[in-house]
């Protein structure tokens, strides 16, 4: 379909909301409320958004979410199997199903955005819980289950899913994970390295650690303002392993992987200086940012939903979308109404 620049007309804002919701052409009720004008009034759309999201939910969190949060990569590496035995298809599986179902759960119960990276509560079935060494779950049907007040899980941070793909499938990197979370999450860009920068490589012998190897690293004043924004979070993350289970200490990357001397060491601090000892820290310490999550996930349905990126000009009406969700606890569905009957939604 083509559309016209400028401000879209009624017909073209329900073909541009239902292929964002639905992925298909708009139904009956999307084209008579756009046949008649109706479509244009605020209240209208966004009763129609509701309704949309209440047939197509499912639909539209996995299409969402593949694109948001890149979910489709978890196919994309197989863990060693000799390091990682327990780890096979059906436990991936499992992966991408508790993430749309707890997408899925903030959706239906217009949650706060918070949960996104500290909730106390997952979807597990009994392989899954298993794997993760989380309660007992008997059922092979998903279902929600209470975490500890003490685990290491909670949020889409700890999620399998996010673990795996932001892996390579035999080893972590702080750099990788701590660019994902920045981007994805909390919309920090993070421009490429310097093409005379080297990668930071896991030593395979266990002789340095990945956190020594980085203190070097940000050493050059070329890459020490984004490695700022990157490390936290990936040192944060470095206590779950390529498949996303739980480890205390770093494994051999070659010769059938015995484990190293090294212990992991998830401590680290922010930007702004505030220290954290785990990713529980960490987890509350980026919840209190509630306004950049609230303006990350609103950025990412506008891309999502028109195909253009996000300018330097739209952030006024991010900050009105934000501003707007705020009495709604910033709830995931408010932000998606929201987003939809912002002017970026509404015009090519």
């Amino acid at each position: 379909f083509a559309e016209r620049p400028g401000t879209l007309d009624a017909h073209a804002l329900a073909t541009r909301l239902s292929y964002f919701i639905t992925g298909s052409l708009p139904d009956q009720a999307l084209r008579s409320k756009a046949d008649s004008g109706e479509l244009l009034e605020t209240p209208v759309l966004q009763a129609e958004v509701n309704r949309l999201l209440d047939e197509y939910g499912q639909r539209f969190i996995e299409d969402f979410a593949d694109e948001w949060l890149e979910l489709g990569k978890i196919y994309a590496t197989v863990p060693n199997r000799r390091n990682h035995p327990e780890f096979d298809p059906v436990v991936a599986d499992s992966m991408l199903a508790e993430t749309r179902a707890f997408l899925g759960d903030l959706l239906s119960g217009n949650h706060s955005v918070v949960r996104l990276v500290d909730a106390d509560y997952t979807f597990l079935d009994s392989r899954l819980a298993r794997y993760y060494q989380t309660g007992e779950v008997e059922s092979d049907e998903l279902q929600l289950v209470p975490l500890p007040e003490q685990s290491p899980r909670g949020g889409l941070l700890t999620h399998g899913a996010i673990l795996k793909v932001t892996a390579n499938g035999s080893y972590t990197s702080p750099v990788v994970r701590g660019v994902w979370v920045s981007e994805r999450l909390m919309g920090i860009p993070i421009p490429p390295p310097p093409d005379n920068v080297p990668a930071i490589e896991p030593d395979i012998r266990g002789a340095t650690t990945i956190r020594e190897q980085l203190e070097k690293h940000r050493a050059d004043d070329a890459c020490a303002s984004c490695h700022q924004k990157i490390d936290p979070a990936g040192f944060a993350l470095e206590n779950f392993d390529a498949a996303g289970k739980w480890r205390d200490f770093y494994r051999k990357k070659k010769g059938g992987g015995g484990r190293t001397k090294n212990k992991v060491d998830a401590s680290y601090k922010l930007a702004d200086g505030r220290d954290f000892q785990d990713i529980r820290d960490f987890r509350r310490l980026v919840a209190q940012d509630v306004r950049r999550l609230a303006a990350n996930l609103a950025e990412n349905l506008l891309e999502y939903g028109t195909g253009a990126p996000i300018e330097f000009a739209d952030r006024e009406f991010i900050e009105a979308i934000v501003n707007e969700v705020a009495a709604d606890n910033f709830g995931f569905r408010s932000i998606i109404q929201s987003a939809v009957a912002s002017r970026i939604f509404g015009m090519k």
